[in-house]
């Protein structure tokens, strides 16, 4: 079987069993881990048998790297959507306010599942997967592409050096700190790029702009 796939389903039944195991292993690998989460559980959460699960996955290792390839399209397909909603078309203040929203949502894309799923595929302490380095670089580069479109708001007096700061303090950050701190922060770095002028808050403002913790 080749890395990350599944046997492809020939009918829409089949392909709709497939992803009820996806759902079912994931919520299952996220609640009780690796080692615990049996092939026989998982057929009987996704309202299935052990027969159709051996009919696409050779084993549970295969399972593990098909739903880690998932995930990361999971990630991706959520970045997409967030670029075609008109993104680029906001100033300074709201991208970066945006980014870091976005960077909090993206971690937690079946993220018990997929640390547990990285360590047993990987290793403890091992690298991220090549799906996994993949996606951020992408996120990474669209996210320095949109803020460098608007060079001519950034003060800073080298605007590719000021947004690829940005972009790394988001994407090491967002992830880690409370809402009170990040705000902070994003405050911090849109002065980084076009001075310490009054900012407009994001639109729609109130405190449930960083309700992704309550």
């Amino acid at each position: 079987m080749d890395k990350g796939t599944a046997r492809p389903p020939k009918q829409h039944r089949s392909r709709q069993t497939l992803h009820r195991v996806a759902r079912a292993a994931l919520e299952l690998i996220g609640q009780n881990g690796v080692e615990a989460t049996t092939v026989e559980a998982i057929a009987r959460q996704a309202g299935s048998s052990v027969g159709s699960f051996y009919a696409r996955f050779d084993g549970k290792g295969d399972l593990l790297v098909y739903l880690d390839e998932r995930i990361w399209e999971s990630v991706e397909h959520r970045w997409s959507e967030a670029m075609a909603e008109g993104m680029a078309e906001q100033p300074i203040e709201q991208l970066v306010r945006g980014f870091a929203r976005l960077y909090v949502d993206l971690d937690l894309v079946h993220r018990g599942a997929r640390d547990v799923i990285g360590r047993a595929l990987r290793g403890p302490g091992a690298g991220s997967s090549d799906a996994a380095l993949r996606i951020r670089a992408r996120v990474r580069e669209d996210s320095v592409h949109l803020l460098l479109r608007k060079r001519d708001e950034i003060v800073h007096s080298d605007p590719e050096v000021a947004v690829g700061t940005v972009c790394r303090a988001l994407e090491a950050s967002a992830c880690r700190l409370e809402p009170a701190f990040l705000e902070d922060l994003c405050t911090a770095l849109v002065s980084h790029l076009v001075g310490d002028r009054p900012q407009p808050p994001p639109a729609g403002a109130s405190v449930e702009f960083f309700d992704i913790w309550s």
